[in-house]
């Protein structure tokens, strides 16, 4: 059986990082080739290796008129448009779920500390590597069994941190209404360019989609409006940013969410003028020094929340990865004594 996750060889991983130079790459098919096999198609078409071909095919790269084909044995229909979905610079990712990102666990719930790296659920190029499929995986060869997990909240590709799994569906609808509630508690840390004149700022803004159906923020007194050509509604976000040490070229902050919306603290960052230090969709600094920093430095640092099923209160801190104390010594920052110094960073 073909292997999704097998390693392509260089001169595989060379074509697909060429292909996903090309993205989108789309191809309109035609009667003359209805009935073939659509990874032969993708050969013949695109000069690719059968290896490659049946990659993209098992992984989920191959969209025919938006529907995602995966099937190895699918053939090519007599017309429509084939969209292949690559993987950014072309590197796909394999994340593997091991104890040591466990913070916690128990028979009803897990937490884990995701790597910045990771994407939580599947992408349009990937059904494979992101963190669910990891941790199926890890499920499975542990415990021998499948395990009827559910990611309770997200994080962004690039955001890395504190992140809430639940082992059992009798308790989904249950933290659905904590988070609904307020009753989940979460503070992340941010380093961001420049240093803020302020140790406090609440900000509140209205938050929607924009041109091009990019994220953006609005004028508060908009929240609740129908706005745009499709008449998307702008909803309210409300983060507070709190100081906790300054550099040369950046701060750290805490960021405590109120409301939860797409990239949130990104474009709050950004609206006050301090995008976050790697964040290159908004702005920010990518080179500090020597140093390149090509994500956004934003991590889930602090969770608080009762335990679904006892009622206990969980406080959980997540270490930063090693990449945060590189960029805090380049810009004269000691985030190892900032980060210990309160169980919840954003005191």
């Amino acid at each position: 059986m073909f292997d999704p996750l097998a390693e392509l060889s260089a001169l595989d991983q060379r074509v697909l990082c060429d292909l996903a130079a090309q993205y989108p790459v789309k191809l309109t098919l035609e009667p003359p080739t209805a009935g073939l096999p659509l990874w032969q198609l993708l050969i013949e078409r695109l000069q690719l290796s059968a290896t490659l071909a049946q990659t993209l095919m098992v992984r989920g790269a191959i969209w025919i008129n938006s529907v995602r084909v995966n099937d190895p044995f699918a053939e090519t229909p007599p017309a429509g448009e084939l969209v292949v979905h690559t993987p950014p610079a072309g590197l796909y990712a394999n994340p593997i779920v091991t104890p040591a990102e466990i913070m916690f666990e128990d028979e009803w719930i897990l937490v884990l500390n995701k790597p910045a790296a990771w994407y939580s659920v599947a992408t349009p190029w990937d059904t494979f590597g992101h963190l669910e499929g990891a941790l199926a995986r890890f499920f499975l060869q542990r415990d021998g069994e499948a395990v009827p997990f559910h990611l309770v909240h997200r994080l962004d590709h690039g955001t890395s941190g504190a992140l809430i799994v639940s082992k059992n569906p009798s308790l989904n609808s249950r933290f659905q209404r904590m988070f609904n509630e307020g009753r989940v508690g979460k503070t992340y840390l941010a380093l961001a360019n420049g240093v803020p004149t302020w140790r406090e700022l609440e900000v509140v803004t209205g938050h929607s989609r924009g041109e091009h159906g990019l994220w953006s923020v609005y004028p508060e007194a908009m929240i609740d409006q129908l706005y745009g050509p499709k008449d998307r509604r702008v909803r309210r976000a409300h983060t507070s940013f709190t100081v906790r040490a300054t550099g040369t070229q950046a701060a750290l902050l805490a960021a405590r969410l109120h409301t939860g919306r797409t990239h949130q603290i990104r474009l709050h960052a950004l609206h006050v003028g301090h995008p976050l230090v790697g964040d290159q969709r908004y702005g920010g600094l990518t080179q500090l020094g020597n140093l390149t920093v090509t994500g956004q430095l934003l991590h889930a640092a602090w969770l608080q929340f009762p335990h679904p099923r006892y009622g206990s209160t969980l406080e959980l801190t997540a270490p930063v990865p090693n990449l945060w104390h590189e960029v805090g010594d380049a810009v004269g920052i000691d985030l190892q004594a900032e980060f210990v110094q309160t169980g919840n960073p954003a005191l």
